[in-house]
């Protein structure tokens, strides 16, 4: 009785000590489990069983767990959702340049790029903060996404432009309506309108410097185009021609996108006085 008794006292003890054994076992398959955790890949969706360039998101750099779980939901948007809808609209196959893109997310603090950048494309790879990409629209009807930065990864592809930024605002608004938000595409579209008819009245009564009038004229016909036809945009990348220069002066980038707005304008010669009266190079 006495050895029973004994048993049963010890029995709290050796069942703790087998949970500590166990614990230490599986302590590596733990820690490695977290690290597949911050490292997410997609190379399929669901309507494609095999994507032309792998997508991969790296969120070893958040501590937050809450803002981590964002990181699946915000990857499969850009590889399933926000990347066939550039495909589409641009006609671009980005896998010519990239087999695989990489995205990187980081915290405020340790943030390795200058203060006031939100993300920044390199080449093949995205560097972006926390707010600005798994936790960017994180309540619009799909989740999380982004058509800033995948877009400099496309624009890469087309050859030096006159400006990062130029046929951003009707590439986006567009992507936003084909993955399926709605309500951010009709407030750009609202914006949009607003500010063509804005930028066309500052041009017209001179309150443009002289060193940006020629990328916002180029910029409000870009964008009044648009509005007239949603088509133009992918006439935009169709007729953009191949940039043959390696390193092209800023008068010949102007020249090659004025000539571009001014076969999808059908040639009107309104179009090129407009866009010669305000700076731009001839073309």
């Amino acid at each position: 009785m006495t050895d029973k008794k004994a048993l049963h006292q010890n029995l709290p003890i050796a069942a703790g000590l087998l949970m500590v054994a166990l614990a230490l076992c599986l302590s590596p398959a733990v820690a490695l489990a977290q690290k597949v955790q911050d490292t997410i890949t997609v190379a399929s969706c669901p309507d494609q069983p095999k994507l032309p360039v792998t997508f991969q998101i790296d969120c070893s750099h958040i501590t937050d767990p809450e803002v981590k779980k964002q990181c699946g939901p915000f990857i499969r948007n850009q590889a399933c959702r926000v990347f066939p809808a550039y495909r589409a609209i641009t006609g671009i196959r980005l896998e010519t340049r990239c087999k695989s893109l990489k995205f990187t997310i980081y915290e405020d603090q340790n943030w390795p790029h200058p203060k006031g950048e939100g993300g920044l494309a390199l080449q093949c790879a995205v560097d972006y903060l926390a707010k600005y990409s798994v936790q960017f629209r994180a309540d619009s009807p799909i989740g999380p996404y982004d058509v800033h930065e995948l877009l400099h990864e496309y624009h890469l592809a087309i050859g030096p432009l006159p400006n990062p930024h130029i046929l951003f605002g009707s590439s986006m608004a567009q992507a936003m309506q084909r993955v399926g938000d709605l309500k951010e595409y009709d407030l750009r579209i609202r914006n949009m309108q607003e500010e063509s008819r804005r930028l066309a009245e500052e041009l017209k009564a001179g309150k443009i410097k002289s060193a940006d009038r020629c990328f916002i004229a180029q910029t409000q016909l870009e964008e009044s185009l648009y509005l007239e036809n949603h088509k133009n945009v992918s006439m935009f990348y169709l007729k953009l021609m191949p940039q043959m220069e390696m390193t092209p002066s800023q008068a010949q980038r102007e020249a090659r996108f004025s000539r571009m707005l001014f076969v999808v304008a059908g040639g009107k010669p309104e179009v090129r006085q407009f866009l010669i009266e305000n700076g731009c190079s001839k073309f």
